[in-house]
């Protein structure tokens, strides 16, 4: 589907990933943007542009979600409970990430026109392994989070099955960039910031592979874009960087006089989570664009 001129609805649309599409969105030429999130910030350019309509909803409330989906031609779903409150309160995790998701993906099969979604999914899906991952690795996730997120693609499957819903999932390695609140790069910058010493996990030897922002949202907008239904994608930059080199580059960017620290009592959850992009790069169209490097520099240099 052509982009320009169309409706569209961003599910957590002023969070960090979902603040990109929207821009992206209107880059386009994107007729109307509904950002839909719980908590709208409307501070953001992209956000105060006459073509956005900010509504502020929660995905566990069916009417609002379906008054959001009426009307437009496609749904971006990013609107979650991430990693570590799911973590922390594994209801919460089952009202937001799956109940939620139910409801935007029942919305979106209901809805007149039967918009397509693309659904936001993440790597944690695979859970722990040393393997490079394609999208037909196993499923071993063993964290609420990634339980959420498998419980949303396979409700897509089925009303694929049973509605003939059109949809695409992508599924995120480690995605950074600016306005990220948190993860560790940012968590990293911060303790740079006050002159305090990073702190390490392990060794640091753990190796991710690290996506910016920018093009995770540019695979949105190709993944709605295509033809391509009923597919899964992995969205990650082809490449993998040690969590111990990542932070000795942030140390030499910002010029901050300190070493790591490394913390050896905390057990570290996960060693290796790296994916092959070979798929989305193939089918989609959708090749990485910006590098872990130039991505740091751009975030230390807009931090200070």
């Amino acid at each position: 589907m052509r982009l320009d001129g169309k409706r569209f609805l961003v599910t957590g649309g002023t969070g960090f990933i979902g603040s990109f599409v929207v821009g992206g969105l209107l880059d386009a030429g994107a007729a109307e943007v509904v950002v839909f999130d719980v908590e709208p910030r409307g501070d953001g350019a992209e956000i105060s542009q006459e073509r956005t309509r900010l509504v502020a909803g929660d995905v566990r409330d069916t009417d609002a979600v379906r008054h959001a989906v009426e009307g437009v031609d496609g749904v971006f779903h990013l609107a979650v409970l991430p990693l570590r409150p799911c973590a922390d309160d594994p209801r919460l995790c089952l009202e937001v990430n799956v109940v939620g998701t139910y409801n935007v993906v029942e919305a979106a099969a209901d809805a007149h026109g039967r918009p397509k979604v693309v659904f936001s999914s993440a790597s944690s899906v695979y859970g722990d392994t040393q393997a490079t991952m394609d999208e037909t690795h196993p499923l071993d996730g063993r964290t609420m989070y990634a339980a959420s997120k498998v419980a949303g693609e396979y409700f897509l499957r089925a009303f694929q099955d049973s509605q003939g819903l059109q949809y695409v999932v992508l599924r995120y390695m480690n995605v950074y960039g600016p306005r990220q609140a948190g993860g560790l790069i940012a968590s990293v910058l911060a303790r740079l910031r006050a002159g305090e010493s990073p702190v390490i996990q392990g060794d640091g030897s753990q190796s991710f592979d690290f996506v910016h922002v920018a093009d995770v949202a540019t695979a949105n907008l190709r993944a709605m874009e295509s033809d391509v239904s009923g597919e899964t994608f992995n969205v990650g930059s082809g490449g993998e960087v040690t969590v111990r080199a990542i932070v000795e580059r942030l140390i030499d960017l910002t010029g901050a006089d300190v070493d790591p620290v490394y913390d050896s009592e905390t057990r570290v959850l996960m060693t290796r989570r790296v994916g092959s992009n070979d798929r989305a790069v193939r089918t989609l169209g959708w090749r990485p664009e910006i590098d872990l490097d130039r991505g740091l520099r751009d975030i230390v240099s807009a931090a200070s």
